[in-house]
């Protein structure tokens, strides 16, 4: 189709405008790009912000605790400065007035009864470890003595009265019959229940009795024995196979009581063990099977019974007590016992040393 110039220089002009449009649309997309990506930027901005003041926070609260930890540890060291000092001042007050106090008659009397006690502490402590060393040796040489058979008996005494062996065995035998008595009646229970289901599930079949009874029918042509046999129950109830085991063992826990409490009747009954130990004492005065130390002290007064402990403690007590001269405890050595033809030679021994020891303190 021909067309004129007038028409070609239109359609110049309709593809000049929507050259132009495009371009438009070009300028547009960009300028929504650029938009966007500044938006992204002042996002990651504000994303980058928010975690350096997270961890600038995180900082500040590290550095909090850590101070606060310090002062905490500051303020613990000041208090145990304090108490330090406050005890030390306490301890030097009470010397200073001590000191004073030591000045005045009562305190020249207690500080000549400390030095005194001073000396008379050790004394008494060394006799009674001297007391116990010679009842240790004179114990130790008996016992060496006593015959081997006779120890022997005195040391299995205890075992023969509480046969713990035939104890623990009837025990087991007990509860070995409990457990094969369970399984009887386990068996009885279940013999009892498959009895009833097939009870239940064979009503309407033919019994064993039915069956006896057809036998015995003179016109009966179709049933045999062998077809009764073949239906017969079994039996459920407990066998004696079953039963053996429980009365077993029953019987044998109890066959163990009975000789466990034969044997202990006859060891109470037995007199060799009481007997030695009465020709024991008899010997050296004491039976050094059973005796483990001196049972009494070294001197006759029970009244100086701790004595070495209460002086001790006057001691240590009497600068922040300040006691009277009436009150402190009067110093003293026991009067010792005297030997004696029952005691062993190692006691007499000591008991003859402590005695001219005294006769050395007497005027």
């Amino acid at each position: 189709m021909f067309r004129t110039p007038k028409d070609h220089l239109r359609n110049i002009d309709n593809s000049t405008a929507k050259s132009a449009e495009h371009l438009k649309s070009i300028d547009q997309s960009a300028a929504s790009t650029a938009r966007s990506t500044a938006q992204n930027t002042e996002l990651l901005k504000g994303i980058a912000f928010t975690s350096t003041a997270s961890m600038v926070f995180n900082g500040i609260t590290a550095a909090n605790t850590a101070r606060m930890a310090r002062t905490q540890d500051q303020q613990f060291a000041l208090q145990q400065e304090q108490h330090a000092l406050q005890q030390a001042i306490a301890e030097q007050t009470a010397r200073h007035e001590f000191s004073m106090w030591r000045q005045t008659p009562e305190g020249e009397a207690f500080v000549d009864w400390q030095r005194r006690a001073a000396v008379l502490i050790p004394f008494l402590r060394n006799r009674e470890r001297v007391w116990d060393a010679a009842w240790a040796g004179a114990i130790g040489r008996a016992r060496q003595e006593v015959p081997a058979e006779e120890r022997r008996r005195f040391a299995g005494r205890p075992a023969r009265l509480r046969q713990t062996g035939l104890k623990v065995a009837s025990i087991v035998c007990f509860a070995l019959a409990g457990l094969f008595a369970l399984m009887l009646l386990f068996q009885v229970a279940m013999g009892a229940l498959a009895g009833s289901v097939s009870q239940s599930a064979g009503s309407d079949r033919l019994t064993y009795e039915e069956c006896l009874e057809i036998l015995e029918d003179p016109d009966n042509v179709i049933m045999r024995e062998a077809d009764c046999e073949a239906i017969k129950p079994e039996a459920s109830g407990p066998t004696a196979g079953s039963v053996v085991p429980v009365a077993l063992f029953a019987g044998l826990g109890v066959a163990l009581l009975v000789a466990r409490k034969v044997r202990q009747r006859a060891a109470l009954a037995d007199p060799t063990v009481e007997n030695e130990s009465a020709a024991r004492i008899a010997t050296w005065g004491f039976d050094p099977l059973t005796t483990r130390g001196a049972w009494y002290p070294w001197h006759e007064s029970q009244g100086f019974i701790g004595y070495p402990d209460r002086i001790e403690h006057m001691v240590r007590s009497g600068p922040s007590q300040r006691p009277q001269p009436d009150q402190l405890v009067p110093l003293q050595v026991p009067t010792p016992r005297s030997p004696s033809s029952g005691l062993p030679a190692e006691v007499n021994g000591v008991l003859s040393t402590f005695q001219q020891e005294n006769e050395t303190f007497s005027p």
